[in-house]
């Protein structure tokens, strides 16, 4: 009997040489495979995961039976240009889409007449009884959760949400093995799953909209893909569960990874979205981590501080008293946090964004502060047409948002992401200053540029942080001519052209890579290009502050060195003011005492960097949650009675 042939595709970009292993296909093989009727009828031909030109990806095709594709935001464009090529090349191959970027009801169908189903929330079930029913065993009328063509009309069958879990490995079932010797220049990332669910329903997330409950997966398949992991020499595993922490064999879990690690060397880094109210348990977690330099970052995630948009999108939050007594216990004991906000949610004004980012600098994230544009995401709340428009909610097309991924090829099909720019509460203007102020705390302070300035006004003289950095915004954008000047003058003139439809929120530069940059990230390079020019420029700016002059010496001295650049610094001087140690006790959310005492300093990079594209790889990427960018094992002080 001759078989008929499956192709699975769920393609993405490159970042640098590291790719994907397409895990949402591979479960959906999986289980289909499971059932004796699709094993004896059907052959896997290929699970396609990189951006292969259309054509060629058409001709070499053989018979194509059932074509699978898996959609979201960061393929979605390439997948129906493949998929309306194929349906003209085999018009009668049956194309099944499905994913997050699937929206509810048969509006896809409509617009895309290539499209034959779709499969809406998760897939396991339908996909492998929509395969059956292309071999006349199920009729399509009876199988939940799809939207398909019948006689002229759209038809979207009833809703059922699973209860069970008991999905088979991709992993184990071998269906990536191939993947290390075919593709050898490559390195692999591996998401896997401990549990499916998630149990809130933020308006901006289309994550908890499938209203499923936590079902878990056994310990014994989560360690069998762990040691296939560590087989394949995985250096970085993300964890994909929706509120990792939430459950107490997720402690469990984190031993056994490294226990793994130190045992085989891999995996190296462990990362994953943790429960959205932190506990002792995420807290023993990240530590541990941490202790074994696994850790990208403990997320303490809040997303907004508003308790006007908090409310809008069903978000509640720790209060602010429990998250600073979150950051205390993380900072004592030197494990880097991030905090994601999302800019643009219905119920935020400037005002509010500004408060909360000042919040979040009180209570003592110095860390790491990620501000992500709120992006409209279809099978989201936010998506719902009553949502928009009860609270105004307009959106931008623009380019793939998508940081670090490598540089498109020529003749790439263009991806896009729909942003917020408007909504009740803020208006475009806003938006833009909104933005514009994230860029200056994310570069200056989190990215450490002006950091121990800030933090010397806050804790000496009360000034506020955001008051620091409005200031600061402001002095750059009155001199478009200085190195700062011209960076935010441009990333300025990006969010306007947005708003024209002509803008990016990603930057390429070839002197940093073959990635895309965050306009932070890209500032930050651009500055530290030209570091000493920025400092002297910026100098009248921070003398305005009446800072001593010799206090103010030490800070300028400090505050330059401390700063990693390609080739290293090896700098030293007699201080007169105790500031590595002043500072180090406010980044452990202790009290800072400024004491003017003598000392010798000296900051030496024992491992520079001597390029440019490894800098920006390795400090600003892979560092940023950790604040790689300052030197911290670098310094030595040495009181001036002992030299």
């Amino acid at each position: 009997m001759e078989l008929k042939n499956l192709y699975m595709i769920q393609p993405n970009f490159l970042y640098g040489k590291t790719a994907h292993l397409p895990y949402a296909c591979g479960t959906l093989v999986a289980y289909a495979f499971s059932d004796e009727d699709i094993s004896t009828n059907y052959k896997l031909k290929k699970i396609q995961f990189l951006r292969e030109p259309v054509e060629s990806c058409v001709t070499q095709a053989e018979d194509p039976f059932v074509l699978g594709f898996s959609t979201y935001v960061w393929n979605f464009e390439y997948n129906k240009a493949l998929a309306k090529r194929f349906k003209e090349v085999y018009p009668s191959c049956l194309i099944v889409f499905g994913g997050h970027h699937v929206p509810p009801g048969n509006i896809l169908l409509e617009q895309c007449p290539f499209i034959d189903i779709l499969i809406h929330g998760e897939g396991e079930e339908p996909f492998r009884r929509v395969l059956l029913s292309r071999l006349g065993k199920v009729n399509l009328n009876d199988i939940p959760n799809i939207s398909f063509r019948k006689d002229g009309a759209l038809i979207t069958t009833p809703t059922e949400v699973y209860t069970h879990c008991d999905y088979p490995s991709p992993y184990l079932e071998g269906y990536f093995d191939s993947f290390f010797t075919d593709y050898p220049d490559l390195n692999f990332e591996l998401i896997f799953e401990t549990n499916r669910g998630c149990p809130y329903n933020c308006a901006f997330c289309d994550w908890g909209n499938l209203k499923s409950k936590i079902r878990l997966f056994p310990l014994d398949r989560i360690y069998r893909e762990l040691d296939w992991a560590c087989k394949h020499r995985i250096e970085f595993i993300a964890c994909a569960d929706a509120n990792f922490g939430i459950l107490d064999r997720d402690e469990v879990i984190i031993d056994h990874i490294i226990q793994l690690k130190n045992k085989t060397g891999y995996p190296q880094k462990f990362q994953t979205s943790y429960a959205k109210n932190n506990s002792d348990r995420i807290f023993r977690i990240g530590k541990k981590l941490h202790d074994n330099s696994m850790n990208k970052g403990v997320t303490l995630s809040l997303q907004t501080l508003s308790e006007d948009a908090a409310a809008k999108v069903g978000r509640t939050n720790v209060s602010i008293k429990h998250y600073t007594e979150l950051m205390r216990l993380y900072n004592a004991e030197d494990i880097p946090t991030y905090t994601e906000l999302i800019l643009g949610l219905p119920g935020e004004n400037y005002t509010s964004f500004a408060n909360g980012l000042d919040d979040l600098l009180n209570a003592g994230q110095h860390h790491s502060v990620y501000v992500h544009n709120c992006e409209w995401l279809p099978c989201s709340v936010m998506g719902d047409p009553d949502y928009i428009k009860q609270h105004k909610v307009e959106t931008t097309l623009v380019p793939l948002n998508q940081p670090h991924m490598g540089h498109p090829k020529r003749g790439e099909i263009q991806e896009y992401s729909r942003i917020v720019t408007s909504t009740y509460s803020m208006d475009n203007l806003m938006w833009i200053d909104m933005n514009m102020l994230s860029y200056t705390v994310q570069c200056f302070h989190h990215m450490n540029l002006l950091q121990f300035f800030a933090l010397y006004l806050h804790a000496v003289q009360g000034l506020s942080y955001i008051e620091f950095y409005e200031r600061l915004l402001n002095y750059i954008m009155e001199r478009p001519d200085t190195v700062s000047g011209k960076i935010f003058k441009e990333i300025r003139s990006n969010l306007e052209n947005i708003l024209r439809g002509q803008g990016n929120l990603i930057v390429f530069a070839e002197d940093f890579g073959d990635v895309s940059w965050p306009f932070e990230e890209y500032a930050f390079l651009c500055i530290v290009r030209e570091l000493e020019k920025f400092y002297d420029e910026t100098e009248p700016f921070l003398r305005s502050f009446g800072i001593p002059e010799d206090l103010i010496e030490d800070l300028l001295f400090y505050q330059r060195n401390m700063i990693k650049r390609p080739g290293g610094v090896f700098a030293q001087k007699e201080l007169r003011y105790n500031l590595h140690e002043f500072f180090t006790d406010i980044f452990k959310s202790r009290e800072g005492k400024l004491l003017k005492m003598s000392n010798f300093l000296t900051i030496e990079d024992r491992e520079p960097l001597d390029n440019w594209p490894d800098y920006a790889r390795i400090v600003v990427w892979y560092g940023k949650k950790e604040s790689k960018n300052i030197y911290t094992d670098s310094v030595d002080v040495k009181g001036v009675a002992d030299e």
